[in-house]
């Protein structure tokens, strides 16, 4: 079980890995928009929308682990859940 302090630290870590996480998924996303606007012929979209969707895929898991932890921790329920 760990104490308050680390809970702390391990939720806020997960949580601003997640919200990192789920900015660069958006910034890729804008990238493949732009690039198709441009008309780009060195783009890869299909590239970039996969590394997109596995950054916002691992930012969710982020955002499932720390309400895990905060659970885990003896809190009744995740920030997000009340």
């Amino acid at each position: 079980m760990m104490g308050p302090f680390a809970t702390a630290i391990a939720t806020g870590c997960l949580d601003a890995l997640r919200w990192l996480l789920w900015l660069v998924a958006g910034l890729l996303v804008a990238l493949v928009a732009v690039q198709a606007l441009r008309g780009d012929d060195a783009a890869q979209p299909a590239q970039l929308s996969i590394m997109a969707a596995v950054a916002a895929a691992v930012g969710q898991a982020c955002a499932f682990l720390s309400g895990k932890v905060f659970v885990a921790a003896g809190s009744p329920s995740a920030p997000d859940e009340k």
